[in-house]
């Protein structure tokens, strides 16, 4: 008698189961939805690598790479304060710097100078 009970209640399971199956509609997962933590426009954060900075960026920077296999644009961002302090940081490098050849300006002189700084400003609003 329990092993009928046993077998009647199994059956109910699996009918009751099976019946779930078929009225249950199908869910499709759902993207999860993070906020857009990569380029946001024309907007771009502070790139100063000293310290976190969670300033917008209002100046750029850029240089030439040497390598030419290199996809790297080596356009780097900064906010106002970070942009002054990091001109300041390449002048002075700049002043003593061990890539340089000759003493005198020349080809080989300048393309140095653009290897740490080819152009720099703000960014077009």
């Amino acid at each position: 008698m329990t092993i009928h009970n046993m077998q009647g209640m199994q059956e109910r399971t699996r009918l009751d189961a099976q019946q779930e199956a078929r009225t249950e509609p199908i869910v499709q997962p759902v993207e999860p939805d993070f906020p857009d933590f990569g380029d946001s426009g024309d907007r771009h954060g502070c790139d100063w690598d000293e310290s976190i900075c969670d300033e917008t960026a209002t100046h750029y920077t850029h240089c030439i790479c040497g390598d030419p296999d290199c996809e790297s644009d080596h356009i780097q961002y900064y906010c106002d304060r970070h942009y002054a302090l990091t001109l300041a940081l390449r002048l002075d490098h700049l002043r003593e710097c061990k890539g340089y050849g000759h003493d005198e300006p020349c080809e080989d002189n300048r393309v140095v100078t653009l290897m740490h700084i080819s152009d720099f400003g703000p960014l077009a609003a």
